[in-house]
């Protein structure tokens, strides 16, 4: 990895500040400006149709559950794919961050925003029997473009609990904004609680992104054979209203939600 001073400082520099309601959230993001330097030195994103990833942003053996990117046109939409991780290995110390699983760059690009620590509403959760809000951390890497937008990789990482320190996620990050990476590259760890019921509900929802508020983007750019084991993997509730769901990481998409082709595809 390639690390630029000069782009966290202006990174540091420029960071806004939390929204209303949101002043536990540490968020930076690169300046506008050095997002389009940074546009113009990724391929155009239909490159990834002939030519898909083959890294997959965990490792399939530690992935104990999952569903892939449900378009609006599928009974239970979802904005993104989700993974949830074998348990086998509990209990972990967070001193020891080496020991969480790893999460990968999907593709060669640039880090152009982390959230060190982003709250999300609270939730009654009867596993501790009270209401704890969901604090999650991510990364979005920009890896490809569309014209002059930037397509991002959108890694939401969410463990399911408040952790109680706004920087108790840092260690488990990697990279910063500014970062180039190679794809492979371990960006970030997955926290998971020792507590098997929240453990049970850690996950890293995912998807792609349109820089500019392009919309949710299904993240369809893997090859067929981590699709297919992908999909083996998935274990979706007998009861899911859209089951049997096909191998695939876009379902029933509407046209702004396919990557490669702005029309409706049933799967990608």
């Amino acid at each position: 990895m390639k690390y630029s001073c000069y782009l966290w400082f202006l990174v540091a520099a420029t960071a806004a500040s939390p929204a209303a309601g949101q002043e536990g959230n540490i968020s930076v993001s690169l300046p506008g400006n050095q997002v389009a330097r940074v546009v113009a030195t990724l391929p155009e994103i239909i490159t990834f149709q002939t030519t898909p990833s083959d890294r997959f942003l965990v490792d399939l053996a530690s992935v104990r559950r999952g569903h892939p990117y449900r378009g609006r046109r599928a009974e239970r939409p979802h904005t993104g794919g989700h993974v949830y991780f074998t348990l086998d290995k509990l209990p972990l110390q967070a001193n020891k961050v080496q020991a969480y699983p790893p999460i990968y760059a999907v593709a060669d690009g640039v880090v152009t925003r982390i959230d060190y620590s982003f709250r999300l509403r609270e939730m009654f959760e009867p596993a501790l029997k009270e209401r704890v809000a969901n604090c999650r951390y991510g990364i979005g890497l920009a890896f490809a473009r569309e014209g002059n937008t930037a397509i991002t990789f959108h890694y939401s990482i969410e463990p399911f609990i408040d952790p109680g320190e706004r920087d108790f996620y840092r260690p488990f990050l990697m990279v910063k904004p500014g970062d180039r990476v190679k794809k492979g590259d371990v960006i970030a760890r997955m926290y998971i609680p020792n507590n098997e019921k929240l453990a049970e509900k850690s996950h890293i929802h995912f998807n792609l992104n349109r820089s500019g508020g392009g919309g949710f983007v299904a993240p369809a750019i893997f090859n067929q054979e981590i699709v297919r084991e992908f999909h083996r993997r998935w274990n979706l509730f007998s009861n899911d209203p859209d089951a049997p769901i096909p191998p695939c990481m876009g379902y029933k998409l509407e046209a702004d939600e396919n990557p490669f082709q702005r029309q409706p595809v049933d799967r990608l």
